[in-house]
């Protein structure tokens, strides 16, 4: 076997071997129910499924377009009613998005960058360069296109700098139906390079013994490097149970990650026995879109395909006075904005205020007794 074979072979075998120390290391954090622990093996190969998508088959010379997550793969808090898309890029290229806008309520661009190179992931690519439909010229018809480039260009432009890793297009829908689950939804999106390329060359063992490294890299900082963001001076996260921070938008939250900028985050972790409920109340701001929805301690959403575990406006019922109460329970209290945890007594409450008009107001939450909720 020549040396170049093993080097390629040795980095698969890295892979394997991440996924066997996060069975143990990261699963064995405080995972004491089952449920936890069954969930978070599921997580560890949704993590191994995006990451071949992101980087064992990504490729920054050629980039596609690749949704990051679905009701079968989910990861880094995702969001019933969003549909997010993933393509790697290198700072020293150039590149044209194009698509058509549908029935989005909110489009938007990130490009993220490395800050270490033996590091990527979720928690470790700050923003570097960022825009939303607000700030893009779009057709008439719903077509638009974005020059990625590290020089100026005319039109929709954003800048890649050297560090560039990455760009996320996160397209937001306020529907009855949730759009990660809505087979009728298609965003139409493409990305390609601006100078024509030769057809794609053999693979290599330097090619793809580069691209596993990525690969493991990505798996061990989503798990095994991922610290609990309770554990991290994060403004709209809460520490404390059953209580929820004041909204905090992230553009101004200090965070390197894939976050989305235009978004004011609350986070918290929820206790809710089988006879217990929660119950959360509040208002909204004018907006360009909210919603809430519970995780597991995974950050993965609950089962939305046939549950209610996230509701958006559109889907909420409110007050005449324009207020909200929202119940978490085990099972239907008979009440509108009834949200399910899926047999889950811990977990996370997480709300999204995008493009909020007015600061937003902080949700008061209260356990009950099941038998005690107000009609």
């Amino acid at each position: 076997m020549s040396e170049q074979r093993r080097s390629a072979k040795a980095a698969f075998l890295a892979v394997l071997d991440t996924l066997r120390e996060a069975s143990e290391g990261y699963l064995g954090r405080g995972l004491e129910l089952e449920l936890d622990r069954l969930e978070g093996l599921r997580y560890l190969l949704h993590l191994a499924s995006a990451g071949i998508d992101f980087y064992l088959e990504g490729d920054p010379e050629r980039p596609r377009f690749v949704r990051m997550v679905s009701p079968t793969r989910k990861l880094g808090g995702d969001n019933p009613d969003a549909i997010y898309h993933f393509a790697p890029v290198r700072g020293d290229r150039s590149y044209r998005i194009t698509g058509r806008r549908g029935r989005e309520c909110y489009l938007s661009f990130t490009i993220h960058g490395r800050t270490d190179s033996e590091k990527l992931g979720m928690t470790v690519e700050p923003v570097l360069a960022d825009v939303n439909d607000r700030g893009m010229h779009i057709e008439a018809d719903g077509r638009f296109e974005v020059i990625l480039s590290p020089d100026p260009q005319p039109g929709n432009w954003l800048q890649l700098p050297g560090s560039a890793a990455s760009v996320i297009v996160r397209h937001f829908f306020e529907l009855p139906q949730s759009a990660a689950d809505d087979p009728e939804i298609l965003v139409e999106l493409r990305i390609e390079p601006l100078s024509p390329l030769p057809p794609r060359p053999p693979l290599t063992d330097e090619v793809l013994t580069r691209r596993l490294a990525d690969l493991e890299a990505f798996i061990r900082g989503s798990s095994i490097e991922l610290l609990p963001l309770t554990s991290l001076p994060v403004p709209f996260v809460s520490r404390t149970p059953n209580e929820l921070p004041q909204p905090f938008i992230f553009r101004h939250a200090g965070q390197a990650a894939w976050g989305a900028v235009d978004i004011a985050y609350a986070m918290a972790p929820f206790k809710v026995g089988p006879e217990e409920a929660l119950v959360m109340e509040g208002t909204l701001p004018a907006c360009a879109f909210a919603n809430v929805m519970l995780w597991n301690r995974h950050l993965q959403t609950l089962e939305y395909r046939d549950r209610r575990i996230s509701l958006n406006r559109r889907q909420m019922t409110f007050a005449p006075d324009g207020s909200f109460r929202i119940v978490i329970a085990h099972r239907d209290p008979g009440l509108p904005n009834w949200l399910d945890p899926e047999g889950h007594t811990e977990g996370t409450i997480f709300w999204r205020i995008l493009l909020p008009e007015a600061e937003p107001t902080q949700t008061r939450c209260r356990l009950l007794p099941l038998s005690e909720l107000p009609r």
